[in-house]
């Protein structure tokens, strides 16, 4: 009888190859949201030391102007105009070289951010005026208080994540972290991340008592609320406006 040769075919079956289509699918739906989650973290760590970056810098500011943090309410247009009031935050600094990265103040995850930084700050033709690159058509990714002195008390907010609303939660459609919540800088030099669940985030500016509205943190001048320290921001902002939201007197 011949020696029949018979070759053994090894191949994977039907219902093998959808069993590993099948853990792929699993391994991926647990994989990918972890890794994405990580990366959204890393890039709201970044986020936050830009900020304190930011805070340190107005700090320093304050050193060799009276010790008054930026105020878009007191520069003379003489020395720097803007096309919005808010921009002569930032610009400020700019203009006195403590920081001139224009960088710091958009977030890679702001929804309302284009994905392309501005050339720089003060337009490099006349220092007397803000680029335009980082001017138009621009949503800065925080929000600024204006009219604050070294003086006041360290619990005094700088600044903080563009979209905080007045009742502490931050816009769920035009927040950088939609509403997970956002970071807030103090003048005392800390920086802490608040959840929307959060309460208490601030003390007020009359008692020492909690509040969750910031403009009732802020520096307010009873004789004068003229002259109270305001909240700047661009589109999509909170509590801030672009010609700036004032103080109100807190509990």
């Amino acid at each position: 009888m011949p020696y029949i040769h018979r070759r053994l075919q090894s191949a994977f079956t039907l219902i093998e190859l959808l069993t590993v289509i099948a853990i792929i699918g699993i391994l991926a739906a647990i994989i990918i949201p972890t890794v994405g989650s990580v990366r959204e973290k890393a890039q709201q760590a970044v986020d936050a030391n830009n900020l304190r970056e930011i805070a340190k810098a107005a700090m320093i500011y304050a050193t060799d102007n009276n010790d008054r943090l930026p105020d878009p309410n007191i520069i003379a247009p003489t020395i720097l105009t803007a096309s919005q009031k808010v921009f002569l935050w930032p610009g400020i600094l700019a203009r006195s070289g403590v920081i001139t990265d224009p960088s710091l103040y958009f977030a890679k995850n702001d929804p309302l951010f284009n994905g392309t930084y501005p050339d720089s700050i003060i337009s490099p033709d006349n220092r007397s005026t803000l680029d335009s690159s980082f001017t138009t058509d621009r949503a800065l990714s925080f929000e600024f208080v204006g009219g604050v002195r070294m003086g006041d008390p360290a619990t005094t907010p700088i600044a903080f994540t563009r979209g905080l609303r007045s009742d502490g939660t931050w816009d769920p459609e035009t927040s950088v972290y939609k509403d997970a919540g956002g970071y807030v800088v103090f003048l005392g030099g800390n920086i802490q991340f608040f959840p929307n669940t959060a309460t208490g985030k601030f003390v007020s500016n009359r008692s020492g008592r909690k509040t969750d509205n910031i403009l009732e943190a802020i520096p307010y001048n009873a004789t004068n609320s003229a002259l109270s320290a305001r909240v700047w921001a661009t589109s999509g902002g909170g509590t801030g406006t672009p010609s700036g939201t004032p103080a109100v007197q807190g509990p």
